[in-house]
């Protein structure tokens, strides 16, 4: 399936993102971030992990297997539900660097990175392979042609890759 092997790569640039900000929060306090690259991080992770990946899922995916698979209903209303939650923690990840806030810094990084962690691992373990039974081939055209209109600022993987190379000692 295309579409889900397109969300798959998009959950592995998250990750990514997610283990820069693990480096970032690292300091016991926080005493150590720095606040023009955490802001733009948190600009990757607005603009990637929520206007472009959230909008695959939210925009597209989900609603057309719920129009045709109305018991699933559930389980993607569960997974919109811990999108809101991210957000909600992004958020705050937020408002903590605008105040400068080292240790509330810190506080929203690590629970943030274990949400979206968490939330990766059902996606790709649990409702990736009951898509991959569910959709017919048709659905995943439709999708994936759905999926080409949601586009990406190639700038945002620059960032990310600068980020990495300073906080991970590696370009990716």
């Amino acid at each position: 399936m295309k579409s889900i092997d397109d969300l798959r790569q998009d959950h592995k640039t998250i990750l990514r993102s997610l283990n820069v900000l693990q480096c970032m929060a690292a300091g016991e306090n926080g005493e150590d971030v720095d606040f023009d690259d955490a802001a733009t991080l948190l600009h990757f992770l607005r603009a990637f992990a929520d206007e472009h990946h959230h909008i695959k899922e939210e925009g597209v995916l989900f609603p057309e297997m719920m129009r045709t698979n109305q018991a699933q209903g559930g389980p993607f209303r569960h997974l919109l539900f811990e999108h809101s939650q991210e957000r909600s923690l992004v958020e705050g990840l937020g408002d903590a660097l605008r105040t400068r806030k080292s240790g509330e810094f810190v506080l929203f990084a690590n629970r943030l990175t274990s949400r979206i962690r968490n939330h990766l691992e059902k996606e790709d373990g649990i409702l990736f392979p009951i898509l991959e039974v569910l959709m017919s081939h048709n659905q995943d055209e439709k999708v994936c042609e759905d999926f080409e209109k949601v586009h990406l600022d190639p700038r945002l993987m620059d960032d990310l890759r600068g980020l990495e190379s300073k906080y991970l000692r590696k370009t990716a």
